[in-house]
C-alpha cells in the first residue's frame, strides 16, 4: 500500500517502508513558464501554488538523489529536504534542466567554512563523497567541470559511468536499473530507472517517450510499488520523446495487465509542460479518480509493507 503524505515523515531506518519524493516536476518551461502569458502559466501565477513547478528531479529519502537541476537547491528547500545527507546521484541525461553542475558546486562553501576560524561551538559535519552515476555524456560534462576547477576545490565528486540494462549495486540495501529511455536516441544514453530498497521496487520514467519492447521486457522481472511517469504534454499529442497524459493512462494499463505495477501500487504522472497542461486541481478531478496520482512539487510518497 502506498500512502501520501506531505509534510517530511519521520527519520529511521525502518526496512518495512521507504520514502519517496518528489522535488521538482515540470518539463524544462518551468510551470509558469517566466515567458509565456498563456492562460494556463496566469492561471498558475494566479492560483495553486501546487502548479509552481520546478524542473524535474526526485530523492529516494534520504541518500539517493534523481537528477540535478540548476534549481535543484530551491525545490529541496521547499520539499524540506537535506542534500548533504545524499551519497549517490543518478543522473537521466545530460540535458541542461536534468545534469547542471551549479547546485555542485554549492558543496565548495562546507570546504570553505572547514578551513575558516569559527567561534561558534557547533561543528560543520564532514562533506560526505558523492557519486554521480550517468551515461558517457554525463561522465563527460563532469569531467569537464572538474578540470574546470582546476584542482582550487576538492569538491569530493566521483563518477561511475552507466550503461542501459546493466545494473548497480549502490549501498547495501539499493540497486539501480538504468534502463534504456526513448528520450534524445541519437545523441545520448538516456536513462529510467527502477530503484530497489529493500522489499520495495520504484520506477522512475521521466523524459521518456513509449518504452522500447527491450525496456517492456526487462521490467517484467518486477513488481513496482510505484510508478513516477512522463506526462509532458498534458492534452495534447505526445511524441517520440516525451509522453502525455492519454499515453501515462496506456502506459499505467499495461504495466497492471503485465503484473508489472502491483495491483495496489500507486501511480504518479511527472514532468508537466504549462502549454500543454491544465493546473493541478483540474487534473485531479480528471484523473485521480483513475488511479492517477497527479504530481506536485514536494509530494512525498511513502510505501509501506501492506
Amino acid at each position: 500500500m502506498v500512502a501520501v503524505k506531505t509534510p517530511p515523515p519521520r527519520e529511521g531506518r525502518d526496512r518495512a517502508m521507504v520514502r519517496f519524493v518528489l522535488l521538482g516536476t515540470g518539463s524544462s518551461d518551468l510551470y509558469p513558464s517566466p515567458w509565456c502569458g498563456c492562460d494556463y502559466c496566469a492561471r498558475a501565477r494566479d492560483n495553486d501554488e501546487r502548479d509552481w513547478r520546478h524542473f524535474s528531479c526526485a530523492l529516494l529519502f534520504p541518500d539517493v538523489l534523481i537528477d540535478c537541476p540548476p534549481d535543484l537547491p530551491h525545490s529541496a528547500l521547499r520539499a524540506g529536504v537535506e542534500l548533504f545527507k545524499v551519497r549517490h546521484l543518478l543522473v537521466t541525461h545530460s540535458h541542461h534542466d536534468h545534469f547542471s553542475t551549479d547546485p555542485l558546486l554549492l558543496r565548495r562553501s562546507v570546504l570553505w567554512a572547514h578551513k575558516t576560524p569559527r567561534t561558534e561551538t557547533a561543528t560543520i559535519p564532514e562533506l560526505s563523497p558523492l557519486v554521480v552515476h550517468g551515461n558517457a555524456k554525463v561522465m563527460e560534462r563532469l569531467r569537464a567541470f572538474l578540470k574546470e576547477l582546476g584542482g582550487k576545490y576538492d569538491l569530493r565528486l566521483e563518477g561511475n559511468k552507466l550503461k542501459p540494462f546493466e545494473p548497480v549495486r549502490i549501498d547495501e540495501r539499493t540497486k539501480a536499473h538504468p534502463i534504456a529511455a526513448a528520450h534524445c536516441r541519437s545523441e545520448e544514453d538516456a536513462f529510467v530507472f527502477v530503484l530497489e530498497r529493500d522489499e520495495f521496487a520504484i520506477l522512475y520514467a521521466t523524459d521518456t517517450g513509449w518504452l522500447s519492447d527491450d525496456a517492456f521486457d526487462y521490467l517484467r522481472q518486477f513488481a513496482l510499488d510505484l510508478v513516477v511517469a512522463d506526462a509532458t504534454f498534458g492534452i495534447a499529442p505526445a511524441t517520440s520523446e516525451h509522453m502525455n497524459l492519454e499515453q501515462a493512462r496506456e502506459f499505467r494499463e499495461r504495466l497492471l495487465n503485465e503484473g508489472i505495477l502491483k495491483e495496489r501500487g500507486r501511480f504518479v504522472v511527472t514532468h508537466l509542460s504549462p502549454h500543454w497542461t491544465p493546473p493541478h486541481r483540474l487534473l485531479v478531478s480528471a484523473l485521480e479518480p483513475e488511479g492517477i496520482t497527479i504530481g506536485y512539487d514536494g509530494l512525498w510518497l511513502v510505501i509501506e509493507r501492506a
